[in-house]
């Protein structure tokens, strides 16, 4: 039996990580273990609770306000005691977080077999996003096995000159994670329910008018950058006062501050704390669109239908721009502000932005995953 160790720690990998698990679980030649880095442990039993997964590791990470080198050194320690505790033949993890390349680095020092979900995603740009376009490129220089989500994605790999026998084209897990869902979300009982749960705990007016869903937490937005943007989306959601503008707002205080300081004087600019993850993918299929920094979020709004303004300079999932739903501002606020106009005026008419198929994939790229896995562990 072949031991196959996961490492994760944000919501985000959780999410595009939980449909491998469950496939890998239901396979008897394979021996699934998760380990969670202990970062993000409330955000991330939410996820864990909705796909019925066991976290069996807690490196119990988290530090408040910590910088990345106290994540990473704390990290490459704790994971060689976790390593030889469980003497993987494989170490799977997902994306570009610091932990992800850390978790990546630990196994290359040991010697064992490192496998990257959503492998290749590129912006060329060190320094946006940040740290996360390092750790992507760095994981992919000692991984032994690239599932790249998208035929761009893979075509990154080739032309950076990795081995085309350890690339796999395989779709993006976060739709596999999605569609499951959006089952439940588009169940009207349940949908009831999630509504219900969120007037409750938010206040009965963040649905007394069509809203805008924004989130806003990248690292290399915080001091003067991240002020200026918000003082763009203060001036929106003035002019634009027959909307709300709902932010459920990041609990990092680089964000935070700034985001009371500017917003919170604003009438129909609804400021919550961070959402659950149901709560937010129900927020996401009920809003006019959507405005933010994340990766993720470019490619969830497809399945919800729902155009996005991108509020980065640079964007590694360029398949969205390409695909007409994704439109690239940065934080300059003229263009803010011409694409917030034409995103609303379009939608006003009827246009349908998601005319094309989905650039992320079809839902099965998890079983994809453990075939590629079968066929390289267990030849």
């Amino acid at each position: 039996m072949k031991k196959i160790l996961i490492v994760l720690g944000t919501r985000p990998e959780a999410i595009k990580l939980a449909p491998v698990i469950k496939k890998l679980k239901e396979e008897k030649k394979f021996k699934t273990i998760v380990c969670s880095t202990g970062q993000h442990r409330e955000m991330l039993k939410q996820v864990t609770d909705i796909f019925d997964i066991k976290i069996d590791d807690d490196l119990d990470l988290m530090k408040p306000n910590q910088t990345l080198f106290d994540i990473t050194a704390n990290s490459v320690i704790n994971l060689k005691s976790t390593i030889d505790r469980y003497e993987p033949d494989l170490l799977m993890v997902q994306g570009d977080t610091t932990t992800a390349f850390i978790s990546a680095l630990a196994a290359f020092y040991e010697k064992i077999k490192i496998a990257h979900v959503e492998a290749g995603l590129r912006s060329y740009d060190l320094f946006h996003p940040y740290p996360e376009e390092a750790n992507r490129r760095f994981i992919s220089v000692i991984a032994d096995l690239n599932f790249a989500p998208t035929e761009s994605s893979k075509k990154n790999l080739l032309c950076e000159g990795f081995d085309p026998s350890k690339i796999f084209l395989t779709g993006n897990t976060v739709i596999d994670a999605l569609l499951q869902i959006k089952e439940k979300i588009d169940e009207k009982t349940f949908a009831d329910q999630i509504e219900k749960n969120i007037k409750h705990k938010f206040g009965s007016e963040i649905f007394n008018k069509k809203f805008i869903l924004i989130t806003l937490h990248r690292r290399e937005k915080f001091g003067e950058e991240i002020k200026e943007l918000l003082v763009t989306l203060r001036q929106l959601a003035e002019r634009y006062s027959d909307y709300n503008f709902i932010y459920p707002v990041h609990l990092n205080p680089n964000v935070a501050e700034p985001v009371k300081e500017i917003l919170s004087v604003t009438k129909n600019f609804i400021l919550t704390e961070p959402m659950d993850y149901l709560n937010f993918l129900f927020m996401m299929s009920r809003c006019h669109f959507i405005m933010s920094d994340s990766g993720g979020i470019q490619e969830e709004c497809f399945v919800f239908s729902k155009p996005i303004i991108v509020l980065r300079t640079v964007t590694e999932r360029n398949e969205a721009v390409k695909a007409g739903y994704a439109f690239l501002t940065g934080s300059n606020s003229e263009k803010i502000k011409y694409h917030f106009e034409m995103v609303d005026s379009k939608l006003k008419d009827g246009h349908n932005f998601f005319l094309n198929e989905n650039p992320f994939g079809d839902g099965k790229a998890s079983e994809r995953i453990v075939d590629y896995l079968k066929q390289k562990l267990l030849q």
